[in-house]
């Protein structure tokens, strides 16, 4: 979709809706004896064995985060918790807490278990005056009515603005950021805070060009002069700092399936000591489209991958259609590693990897799958 231009006379009022610490206090909601202690979901405190699904914000203060190995969280914060995972509450609880949010606004879209975006505009106008603060406070009751679970949300003109502001005055707090205030919104925020900006890349610009925040970027000035510098990051940076970017709303199911796709960033992510690599990443997301095609009934004459480069942030993707649809975990695979082969030959070092299927065709429910006949 090609990026809009917001208008300035017609405001958008994007919402972002992140359910605070969600794991952790959906824990510390069923045992309230958890409360104020520094909680891991996941691991095991006596064998100091697993990893982090997530924490609370008391265990964060210790420089504990998500993925992080139970033995090194355990370490920074010796009077952790550790609790078990249950995904089954988690998905009860986060269901209920979607149901709501939808309730809304027909342009709802669940972005994770414990996120999603909301198109609130024509609500606010209508309803509340032009104030989406007033709205976000309902919103926020009536999820903690219901559930007991806090949450924060951003507002902004762009779904990536919202999702920035859901993130300064967390937890339990609520950002608008205006459009005529988005520059001074942005300016002292580190580039880091930037979806897609890791600490590799803020590192490079930090080195490279003495750039730490975004204002540092702004003090640029023009386009011209951001990519001259930057490349395809000033380009990037250009349009975040326009309030150029998606102000739409797609819900996932306005439309049919067009693909099925699941990508990871895993640039600078370690794996028993060794740097995690993208053949590496690969299994897990060629699993997890193939569960939703078989479970979609769906068969596919498309295999797409898409990585994103870590220099630059640029996207390339290289695709291989077959004659017949078909729903071949094997045939996935082999296309995949082959495509990134290709994309390899690029010499570029890659951040994100996406496997992508399309171009559907649903399955005769009288003819079996190829699941199917290996199960049989």
């Amino acid at each position: 979709m090609k990026p809009q231009k917001n208008d300035s006379s017609q405001p958008k009022f994007l919402f972002h809706v992140d359910l605070d610490c969600f794991f952790a206090a959906v824990e510390m909601r069923e045992d309230p004896s958890l409360q104020g202690k520094p909680v891991l979901v996941g691991g095991n405190k006596e064998t100091k064995r697993g990893v982090v699904v997530t924490c609370n914000y008391e265990a964060r203060k210790y420089g504990v985060h998500s993925g992080m190995s139970a033995l090194e969280a355990l370490t920074l914060c010796p009077d952790a918790v550790c609790v078990s995972k249950q995904y089954a509450l988690y998905g009860k609880v986060s269901k209920n807490i979607m149901s709501i949010l939808a309730s809304y606004s027909e342009k709802f879209r669940k972005a994770s278990i414990d996120e999603a975006y909301l198109d609130l505009t024509e609500k606010v106008n209508t309803e509340f005056q032009g104030n989406p603060i007033l709205l976000a406070q309902k919103i926020k009751e009536a999820i903690f009515t219901a559930e007991g679970i806090t949450c924060s949300i951003g507002i902004g003109s762009t779904v990536a603005i919202a999702k920035m502001a859901t993130a300064q005055n967390k937890p339990n707090g609520i950002t608008h950021v205006l459009s005529e205030k988005l520059k001074e919104f942005l300016a002292p925020l580190p580039v880091s805070r930037v979806n897609g900006i890791g600490p590799k890349t803020a590192k490079k610009l930090k080195e490279k060009h003495s750039i730490e925040t975004i204002g540092d970027i702004i003090t640029l000035g023009t386009k011209y002069e951001m990519i001259r510098k930057l490349g395809g990051l000033g380009n990037f940076f250009y349009k975040l700092i326009s309030g150029e970017g998606r102000t739409t709303v797609q819900p996932r199911d306005s439309q049919a399936t067009k693909s099925i796709s699941k990508g990871k960033t895993f640039y600078g992510e370690s794996q028993n000591g060794e740097r995690l690599t993208a053949e590496e990443v690969l299994p897990r997301l060629i699993n997890n489209v193939h569960r939703r095609l078989v479970n979609k009934k769906f068969r596919f004459k498309t295999v797409t991958l898409e990585v994103r480069f870590q220099n630059d942030l640029n996207t390339t993707s290289k695709s291989k259609s077959f004659l017949a649809a078909n729903d071949d975990k094997q045939r996935i695979t082999k296309t995949s590693f082959a495509l990134l082969q290709e994309i390899k030959k690029m010499n570029e070092p890659i951040r994100k990897v996406t496997v992508r299927l399309s171009n559907f065709m649903k399955q005769d429910p009288k003819q079996k799958s190829i699941v199917d006949y290996l199960s049989c």
